[in-house]
């Protein structure tokens, strides 16, 4: 497997078939330079324009944008309801927390998720994670000490931040430089592979 980071929470994860996986694609309002990437699926953690520019990406892809299990000639895709804000969605809406199984190696996306996982869906999810793409800004989504408290938590092998600013995004959320600081992450290029075991701790990815 394959990880490049697009900006914001967009990756584009390539599978050990070749096959390619787009997360929460972005419209250029956002900030970042403008998505030119081909998918074969599009994951969407929820209906917001900063996570579901679906037009932005080439080879017409098949999109995934509700909880369930799906299985894709085999890798397994499994989707978990959860919240885009602390108080059970009546703020910003529902949220769904992404897991990509391939072989053995587990990559799991929280898109824009807003509180701590509190269901048994929401924490089995979480468990024997290879790799976590995790928001770290607030304001939209979990805080920076929200996050550390969930990395705590869930012990992933890696947890790689998301959606936070930077030269590109302005919104108003924090920036990594908290998350650098609290953890010692390291800064990773801007495309790693993964296999199990292969990344540990937390990072940031280069742009």
């Amino acid at each position: 497997m394959k990880l490049q980071w697009l900006g914001h929470s967009c990756f584009a994860i390539t599978l050990s078939d070749g096959r390619v996986i787009v997360t929460d694609p972005y419209d250029e309002s956002v900030g970042y330079p403008p998505l030119r990437v081909s998918a074969d699926i599009v994951l969407s953690s929820h209906d917001h324009f900063d996570h579901n520019h679906f037009a932005a990406v080439e080879g017409n892809p098949e999109i995934i944008n509700r909880p369930g299990v799906y299985a894709r000639g085999g890798v397994t895709i499994t989707g978990v309801a959860s919240f885009h804000d602390e108080v059970r969605g009546a703020k910003r809406g529902d949220n769904v927390i992404f897991a990509v199984q391939d072989g053995d190696v587990k990559l799991v996306h929280l898109g824009d998720l807003g509180h701590q996982p509190d269901t048994d869906a929401q924490k089995a999810i979480l468990r024997d994670v290879d790799v976590l793409l995790i928001p770290i800004g607030g304001t939209f989504t979990i805080t920076t000490p929200e996050a550390l408290a969930l990395i705590e938590a869930c012990k992933p092998r890696a947890a790689i931040a998301m959606h936070y600013q930077n030269q590109y995004c302005h919104f108003p959320v924090a920036d990594c430089a908290g998350f650098v600081a609290a953890t010692h992450a390291r800064t990773l290029p801007n495309v790693v592979e993964i296999s199990k075991g292969a990344l540990k701790g937390c990072c940031v990815m280069e742009i």
